[in-house]
């Protein structure tokens, strides 16, 4: 079986609650393979332990399928009750498909009709169908609204892709879409301006400075000491389930002296960035996604700075955080000038692996080949610390 690489795409509720994934796939090192026929090998390999258990939370995945895929006999074997199954846009509806899908749909299987443009062709798929995915590159808004209308008496859920910011999100749920896929919440919902509150400013400052390469252990144990709230829900999380270590944590310097300088820094720049927003869980996991795989990529290359690439990921999501520039809350951090720089520029070695980090996400590929693929690592990670951080 070809190894195979996979990117996912968060697919958000009215309440931008996590609702499903879509995952993005191809076999790696094997750039002459059809995606559309990709299914068959992903569907019969470790994504199913991979994509559906742990990378998707236990929630539910959306999986593309091309006519091929959906006809073929292992489709049975799946977990209906976990995914999805999307059929693409360029299926052409026969006989033999509508009564596979039927088929499937009887054994609890559901449905979804990618990129959908309507031709009656399409009709019989419409009575089986489960949502239905509006692309806003190929589709109006005057005619998706219009189909909204024309199928308001069915049992279906609709889509919207591609929404790439707040106002359209707003849009789209304002003429009946319920579940919202693309990036728009990885960006500032409204720019409030360049300046940003008091409470923000003082953690904003203690995050720079307790990343600084300098930093004694002294120092670092009487910034976290300054602040009682962060105080308590460090140790509060330091002595749950997640950890389970042998005695409890009772003081700062017990915390850095078991955990070590740079997991502990590492620790409090996730309780501090969990409680810096009220924006959704889906950003928290972006920016814990991009942390790790940062994070990941340093120790790969047998980096001593690590923690900077960690907290270049943390950052790079801020803007949308607290809704205000990027250049605004860096002047507020004194940061090193390289992680500055690879927030602002991606320029320079930090620069360029977030700048991978980020079109991966997309696309689920590396400009650069020579990268090791850390995804699906961060990923798992990503999910067990945000889960822990909700417990």
């Amino acid at each position: 079986m070809q190894p195979f690489a996979f990117a996912r795409q968060p697919i958000l509720d009215t309440s931008l609650q996590l609702y499903a994934f879509e995952f993005l796939y191809r076999p790696a090192n094997d750039v002459t393979h059809n995606e559309h026929s990709i299914t068959h090998e992903v569907l019969a390999s470790s994504i199913l332990d991979l994509g559906l258990n742990q990378a998707s939370n236990n929630t539910l995945a959306f999986i593309n399928m091309s006519y091929d895929d959906l006809m073929a006999a292992h489709v049975e074997a799946l977990p209906s009750e976990k995914i999805i199954l999307e059929l693409l846009e360029d299926i052409q509806p026969d006989s033999a498909l509508i009564t596979r899908v039927s088929t499937l749909k009887k054994q609890g299987f559901k449905f979804a009709l990618d990129d959908f443009v309507y031709s009656s062709d399409w009709d019989p798929l419409i009575e089986l169908a489960d949502i239905i995915k509006f692309d806003l590159t190929m589709t109006t808004l005057e005619e998706n609204q219009a189909l909204i209308k024309k199928l308001s008496n069915k049992n279906i859920l609709f889509l919207a892709e591609k929404i790439e910011t707040y106002d359209e999100y707003e849009t789209y749920k304002g003429i009946g879409c319920t579940l919202f896929q693309g990036f728009f919440f990885s960006k500032p919902e409204t720019i409030k301006g360049s300046s940003l509150n008091a409470n923000t400013v003082v953690k904003t400052k203690l995050l720079s400075s307790i990343h600084q390469d300098d930093i004694s252990f002294e120092r670092l144990e009487e910034i976290i000491q300054e602040d009682p709230n962060l105080t308590f829900l460090l140790l509060k999380y330091l002595n749950s389930a997640h950890f389970s270590f042998s005695n409890p944590i009772h003081s700062i310097k017990q915390a850095i002296v078991i955990l070590g300088v740079n997991d502990f820094k590492k620790w409090v720049t996730l309780l501090t960035l969990r409680n810096i927003s009220s924006k959704p869980d889906e950003l928290l996991r972006l920016a814990l996604v991009r942390a790790r795989q940062a994070e990941l990529f340093a120790k790969g290359a047998y980096l001593t700075n690590s923690n900077s690439y960690f907290l270049s990921g943390v950052l790079s999501v801020f803007d949308a955080m607290l809704d205000t520039p990027l250049e605004s809350i860096i002047k507020s951090m004194s940061l090193d000038p390289e992680i500055s720089q690879a927030l602002l520029t991606h320029e320079g070695e930090m620069g360029h692996a977030l700048k991978e980090i980020i079109q991966y996400e997309a696309t689920g590929e590396y400009c650069s080949e020579s990268l090791p693929n850390n995804y699906p690592a961060a990923c798992q990670w990503a999910d067990q610390i945000l889960a822990s951080l909700k417990a």
